[in-house]
């Protein structure tokens, strides 16, 4: 029995605590004084800061609704799809957007119809000409890099972008909630 007990005097330990429990902290107050700071500094911001002074030479950029852009004598609509490229107002088929950076004479094609847009312009109304490109949002930008590379190299100084919309985009449209 003596070598029991020393066997069980010697497997024991003395555990400690290495630090007392941390009562929980109370943030109620902290939040107390928060919510006092933020309705100070909500009460006095100022909105007079917010003000843009405008440079005499600045010109912001213009909009205009479809209507009265096309209505324009001076525009040239370029219509890009998934699967077709669509120029002028009369939607002359080009080809497919592929055609825009693989095929030579289909730029070519483009390049042409730019020009003989362009000279059908009356010389002092070349600064009004613009370009209209619109595109179908899934288009990766590079076939509408090389639509403004041809229409600037024609002359067109001025490029509008628009995304093409679906005729019936109404029906398909439902709140973010339904979905």
């Amino acid at each position: 029995m003596s070598t029991y007990r020393s066997r069980e005097k010697k497997g024991r330990r003395a555990v400690r605590k290495k630090s007392e429990d941390v009562k929980s902290l109370s943030i109620t107050s902290l939040l107390d004084v928060l919510t006092i700071i933020l309705v100070f500094l909500m009460k006095n911001v100022s909105m007079e800061a917010v003000k843009i002074n405008e440079l005499p030479d600045m010109q912001y950029p213009t909009t205009m609704t479809k209507d009265a852009l096309m209505e324009n004598p001076m525009v040239t609509p370029v219509k890009l799809y998934t699967d077709r490229v669509l120029l002028g107002i009369d939607n002359a088929y080009l080809g497919e957007p592929q055609d825009l950076i693989e095929n030579v004479s289909k730029r070519a094609l483009m390049q042409e119809f730019f020009r003989n847009e362009w000279n059908a312009v009356p010389e002092d109304k070349w600064d009004d000409a613009c370009l209209v490109v619109q595109a179908d949002s899934n288009l990766p930008c590079g076939y509408i890099t090389e639509i403004v590379r041809v229409g600037t190299n024609t002359g067109y100084q001025n490029i509008y972008f628009a995304t093409l919309e679906e005729a019936d985009w109404l029906k398909s449209y439902g709140p973010a909630a339904s979905r």
